[in-house]
């Protein structure tokens, strides 16, 4: 059996399957308990990031009578007992979502909640932040539309001597008028307004008026929903109708409806600050400007019942007060104000700021919202009328007799039950009553079980608005059987200075999936048209059955209503036993798009594979298999669908080779490498479950989570602290023959004692992952890679050389019979006819495998006696990266002045917007290419001839984008203001200042890889391969050049304007980041 190359011990113990997931920026996520725990597989005993769940409230969907609280459909309702919330499921968004750039996390817990959280990056600490909570928004969506049920009229009351006030008081629209000498809030009032108002019925219902509360969370604030903007018109307030376009950090752009056809559109800041109360009434007088959000939902609920003031209505007076806060609707605008008292049946109101009253009809009336700060939510108070028969309510009261059916859907008010005070428990008396059916639907809607994102959707921006074209989707399926798909944007820009960016988060619609529980989900794409991308979802039940759904790129990414979600059914796996599915996994294999692979884990312990032909709509089951004797708990596809792994709550782990349609068994690979990392701790192999298995972005380990059993460990010493274990393989040596046009050769030297074919096999299955990354949609994320080669390197120093040697022949089209020397010297001299995106990689393959020993801050830098004396060999890498920089450097010169000049031709209609990469350190650059004339090419020059004549001619010009254009070719320190002069595109010296002894202290300050520019002492972007600081982004189309242009202003005006800024390494290629504090988390994408 094979041995791990590291382990790592965990607190607690996961419970659910599928507790691991590997992110696509190299973090572990692992789902233990009350506990999530992130992981850096490079260190991966500490630092580390953790999320603890709390205890939430449960939603207020309803009440029911305690005589149905033994209902057969309440039963699960009514026997949990879970104290503390625990894990249920987890999942990693893609790469660039969370204001960083990073991935985001979502978390589902047993308490049916989704919230997400992202790293912490700014805020140093190990827990991470809380963004959004998914289900608070399902929750208001649900309340919104009733939870899908019909609505229930009341039935007319039979009073003819009100029928003429009744229909007085249906007026459309709201018809205002001044009442001289009408009261106010000092004038004197009955003692009872109603009684003097409204006339006794004689009717045998008993008409009585409640109310309940509607909730309106501020996380349903998106892109694209429609709102109510805070406006202040001298003393009157009001809160005005719009659509909230987009999201500018933390201010929002809102477009109103006017009487033109282009409407307006206004900036306001989402939150500007509020005070320290816990509960903010937005109509409070007392309140300053400042104490609620200027934006809130668009909440057109809360209107009075019209014929609340025209009947003989019980409980209105402890509702509705004089000189209580209410708010009236007029002209599409809630106008805040008082409710002063009645005049012949309609309302008096009184608005801020007026002296006078008006009157108004009470359906044009509500009850001010109120603003809760700590949970970040609106409460609306809804009015509502009901009745019950007053003989049937006397037979209650006496407890003789039963209800009928029809009239018990119209009592709302519960049977007052004796119980012994409490003071610790608070009772809602406002929320509706409900029967156990309804419940039980209620909370199955809320009740979610699994989540899952989706991989990128980029659409081309002719199809869509640029600024939205890349979205990700979350699914997330709940014991109702539905799933409700979410649409995450992108964000415009990124940042690692704040992190109060909200995300825009658009529920897509619901999908009606299964009858029963949603217990697994697993998506994949299906690139089938790349004009519109296909998006593939697999659904799980616990009545065994699985579904395959397809939804179009374009209809997911337009669809803004909470309608059916646009997904199609595209097959359906009939179970053969009602088995709950426990794990699933999609893959649509890169080698045969038309051949999407799902494997099905049950909780039997059996596990099934299927083949699925979406041209011949072909649905072929490869087969069952019966090895693990408990729950299926995890399964993950690797090698483009080659390979499967399997585990279970037995604690088996199996590999799997999938080719020519069968499926066979294959051992793990060996751990030929030894262990990577000693443990801290002394781990005991006592391990008595498995509950996940997750596969790296290389595909060349994985990572397995393991319970340990508490039985065999020390109760003192071991069982406090390990609960159970992160258990990484390497899995580089399976035996799959990918890559069979490429023959590996190895001498006896080469071997150094390995076993030939577990050497081949890791040449093979390393060209295999370094030929994935050369895809441009696939970020680069080598650790697993580079850790392979370090360990190769201690041992067996010929295999290196031969991988590479054959990476770099087959990369530059050279013959595979040249010596490395050849080939380095081959290389030096082509590196302007590859990608940039192998530029990266060849970095990084000198800094980290082969100049590993030098410091990463001397390697490279084209100076003498950079670094200390070395091998020819080794000298020869170190040209090869001196030049591969210099011709990475080259291509951010030459896009930032094409991209200058071409900005110029569009003046002034077309400048970039916002998330837009706009040129900057255009002098520096300038400079840069003077004092190197002699060796960048031809172009070079000739580019920045022309943007120094442009910015002497062009002053406006200079004015528009102060960014591009600066002011004074001399910079100044960040510390002490002396001027600096450019001399070097990597660091700076200042003239420093000259002291009192004498000294002239001078500054050494670090430039900005991407401008060229000082790097302010702000916090700036960092890369931890190269070790250079960024002040700027580089556009993304810079990363995913086939060559060096040979006219770099046709290749700019090739792109159309789309230059999308993404924080890349320009010399790495890979994700930058904030440089946390050693005892904090960070990514290690290498």
């Amino acid at each position: 059996m094979s041995s791990p190359f590291q382990v790592a011990s965990l607190v607690d113990s996961p419970i659910y399957p599928n507790s691991i997931a590997w992110s696509e920026e190299n973090l572990i996520a692992v789902a233990a308990g009350h506990l999530v725990t992130i992981l850096n597989p490079e260190q991966p005993h500490n630092p580390r990031g953790v999320i603890t769940l709390k205890a939430e409230n449960p939603f207020p969907i309803g009440t029911i009578d305690r005589k149905d609280l033994l209902s057969g459909c309440l039963l699960p309702t009514c026997l949990s007992r879970d104290q503390r919330p625990c894990v249920r499921s987890i999942s990693w968004s893609p790469i660039g979502f969370s204001p960083n750039s990073g991935c985001l996390l979502a978390v589902c817990t047993t308490e049916g909640r989704v919230k997400i959280y992202r790293q912490p990056y700014c805020e140093f600490q190990a827990e991470w932040v809380e963004i959004t909570d998914v289900s608070v928004t399902l929750h208001g969506y649900f309340v919104k539309i009733n939870y899908g049920e019909p609505e229930v009229d009341s039935p007319e009351i039979p009073d003819d001597s009100s029928a003429d006030k009744r229909n007085s008081s249906t007026r459309r629209g709201c018809k205002r008028r001044r009442e001289k000498g009408s009261c106010t809030q000092g004038d004197q009032l009955p003692k009872n307004i109603w009684d003097a108002n409204v006339a006794t019925s004689n009717s045998k219902l008993m008409i009585a008026a409640i109310s309940e509360t509607a909730v309106f969370p501020s996380s349903v604030v998106q892109e694209g929903s429609s709102v109510e903007v805070f406006k202040l018109d001298g003393q009157q307030r009001s809160w005005i109708a719009g659509r909230l376009e987009r999201f500018d950090g933390s201010k929002a752009l809102v477009q109103f409806p006017e009487t033109d056809a282009i409407g307006k559109q206004e900036w306001f800041e989402m939150e500007p600050g509020l005070e320290n109360s816990h509960v903010s009434h937005s109509s409070d007088m007392a309140n300053e400007d400042n104490s609620f959000p200027r934006i809130r939902p668009s909440m057109n609920v809360g209107n009075l019942p019209k014929e609340i003031f025209s009947t003989d209505c019980q409980g209105v007076d402890e509702i509705l007060k004089v000189g209580q806060m209410v708010e009236a609707l007029t002209n599409d605008r809630w106008v805040e104000g008082l409710f002063v008292g009645l005049h012949s049946g309609s309302v008096l109101f009184k608005p801020h700021g007026d002296d006078d009253a008006v009157t108004l009809d009470a359906s044009f009336i509500r009850l001010a919202p109120s603003w809760v700060r700590e949970e970040k939510l609106w409460k609306v108070t809804l009015v509502g009328i009901h009745m019950k028969d007053k003989v049937l309510s006397k037979v209650a009261e006496s407890r003789s007799g039963k209800l009928s059916r029809d009239n018990m859907l119209q009592i709302v008010l519960a049977p007052e039950v004796k119980k012994k005070p409490s003071n610790n428990k608070r009772h809602n008396c406002n929320l509706q009553l409900i029967t156990a059916p309804q419940y039980a639907t209620r909370s199955g809607l809320l009740a979610s079980i699994a989540v899952a994102w989706s991989p990128v959707l980029q659409l081309p921006a002719a199809a869509v608005d640029a600024s939205c074209d890349c979205y990700s989707l979350l699914a997330v399926g709940a014991k109702s059987g539905k799933v409700s798909i979410w649409r995450i944007s992108r964000p415009l820009h990124y940042t690692v200075e704040h992190g109060n960016i909200p995300i825009s988060m658009v529920l897509v619609g619901l999908l009606q999936a299964h009858n029963t529980w949603v217990t697994s989900l697993s998506w994949g794409t299906l690139n089938s048209d790349a004009t519109n991308p296909q998006l593939l979802l697999a659904t799980g039940s616990s009545d065994g059955s699985v579904k395959i759904w397809l939804g179009s790129g374009i209809h997911l990414q337009i669809s803004s209503e909470a309608n059916p979600a646009p997904f199609s059914l595209l097959t359906e796996v009939l179970p053969a036993d009602p088995v709950p599915v426990s794990a699933l996994s999609l893959n649509v294999p890169l080698h045969s798009t038309h051949n999407i692979l799902l494997a099905i884990g049950k909780g039997s312990g059996s596990f099934e594979v299927c083949t699925y032909n979406p041209v011949r709509k072909q649905l072929k089951k490869v087969g069952s298999y019966d090895v693990h004797d408990y729950a299926v708990t995890g399964l993950a596809w690797a090698f483009d669908g080659y390979c499967l792994y399997s585990c279970s709550q037995d604690n088996s782990l199996h590999g799997w080779v999938f080719h020519k349609g069968s499926l066979s068994e294959a051992p793990i690979p060996l751990n030929i490498l030894g262990i990577r990392i000693r443990n801290s701790a002394d781990l005991p192999s006592v391990y008595d479950s498995c509950f996940g298995v997750a596969v790296s972005p290389g595909n060349l380990a994985v990572a397995v989570v393991r319970s340990l059993d508490r039985d065999m460990l020390h109760p003192m010493y071991q069982a406090r602290t390990q609960r159970a274990a992160v258990e990484f393989f390497w899995i580089g040596g399976q035996q799959l023959n990918i890559l069979s046009n490429i023959q590996l050769d190895l001498d006896a030297e080469v071997l150094s004692g390995f076993p030939e074919k577990e050497l081949v096999a890791w040449g093979s299955n390393i060209l295999w992952s370094l030929n994935q990354y050369e895809r441009q949609d696939k970020h680069l994320v080598a650790w697993d890679i580079m850790a392979a080669l370090l360990a190769f390197r201690q041992r067996a120093t010929k295999f290196i050389d031969h991988i590479l040697s054959r990476w770099l022949s087959i990369m530059f089209g050279g013959h595979l019979g040249l010596s490395s020397g050849s080939i380095l010297s081959d290389a030096s001299r082509s590196l302007s006819n590859i990608a940039s995106r192998q530029l990266h990689l060849l970095n990084i393959f000198c800094r980290r495998v082969i100049l590993s020993e030098f410091k990463a801050d001397k390697v490279g830098v084209n100076e003498p006696n950079s670094v200390e004396s070395c091998d020819t060999k080794k000298e020869l890498w170190m040209k090869l990266l001196q030049r591969s920089e210099r011709e990475l450097r080259e291509r951010l010169v030459g896009f930032s002045l094409s991209a200058t000049l071409c900005l110029e031709a569009h003046l002034p209609s077309n400048l970039p917007e916002n998330g837009i990469w706009n040129p900057v350190g255009i002098i520096q650059m300038v400079q840069w290419v003077s004092l190197d004339r002699d060796h960048v090419q031809d172009q070079l020059g000739i580019l920045a001839s022309e943007v120094g004549r442009l910015s002497s001619r062009h002053i406006s010009l200079k004015k528009r984008i102060q960014s591009s254009y600066e002011s004074e070719a001399v910079e100044q320190c960040s510390y002490c203001s002396a001027p600096v002069i450019f001399d070097s595109a990597e660091v700076a010296f200042c003239h420093g200042v000259d002291s009192d002894s004498g000294i002239t202290q001078r500054h050494k300050l670090s430039r900005c890889a991407i401008s060229m520019q000082i790097c302010p002492v702000t916090p700036t972007w960092f890369c931890i391969c190269c070790q250079r600081w960024a002040s700027k982004m580089a556009p993304q189309q810079l990363h995913v050049m086939p060559c060096f242009p040979q006219d770099f202003t046709s290749y700019i005006k090739s792109l159309n304007g789309n230059l999308s800024q993404k924080p890349l390494c320009p010399f790495c290629g890979i994700l930058l980041q904030r440089l946390q504090p050693g005892f904090l988390l960070s990514i290690s994408p290498i």
